[in-house]
């Protein structure tokens, strides 16, 4: 199994609203990746034109004498899912009253949470937007899949979002395919969810 791990985390963050953080760039190095034979070093950094983390460097140490650094060995470093994997281990989000959580434990209880009137709802899902963001996620799908909505609902709450000026610099867009990852924190080895419908309450928009 893959060993993650993030390291010279920059001290500037960058806010992103709703309490939610993240370094302007950090490394990763990981180790006992699968076909991979040596160590991965990836350069994060906050890519404001994006509007969200992205991988500036990746590379391969190789391990030991006798093996060649080929393009099918870089093919299998899955810089998406590197990125992602510690961006949950350094985006935080601060609820207010001195408390201050990661990423991975605000997406759980926000997961965990039942009833949301009409506002908590747009307000849970900008939040959880701006952690997708951060974490390089498909924004919608998080929210869809973290406040128990179906992805059309999702997208009204952030279009109500921004008519109200709460969030204007949202993107009603999906840029890229979900990590293969739980978000959560359940269980490390467990892929990302991907609901074929919502679960929870219906939202009134």
């Amino acid at each position: 199994m893959a060993h993650v791990e993030a390291y010279d985390i920059s001290e500037d963050r960058i806010q992103l609203g709703s309490g939610v953080s993240v370094p302007s760039a950090w490394h990763v190095r990981v180790a006992g990746e699968q076909d991979v034979p040596g160590t991965i070093t990836v350069r994060v950094e906050w890519d404001a034109t994006l509007g969200r983390t992205a991988i500036a460097f990746a590379g391969v140490e190789r391990a030991e004498g006798g093996i060649d650094i080929t393009s099918q060995i870089l093919r299998e470093v899955r810089t998406h899912w590197i990125l992602a994997s510690s961006a949950l281990d350094v985006v935080t989000v601060d609820e207010g009253a001195g408390r201050t959580t990661g990423a991975r434990e605000f997406l759980g209880e926000q997961l965990a949470r039942k009833e949301r009137t009409t506002e908590d709802a747009v307000d849970d899902a900008v939040a959880v937007y701006r952690v997708a963001s951060a974490l390089s996620f498909p924004p919608l799908k998080l929210v869809s899949d973290t406040l128990q909505i179906s992805q059309s609902t999702a997208t009204r709450l952030m279009s109500r979002a921004r008519e109200l000026g709460i969030a204007p610099e949202i993107r009603m867009q999906e840029p890229r395919r979900a990590p293969a990852i739980d978000p959560y924190g359940h269980d490390p080895s467990r892929a990302y969810p991907a609901p074929t419908s919502p679960t929870g309450p219906s939202v009134e928009i």
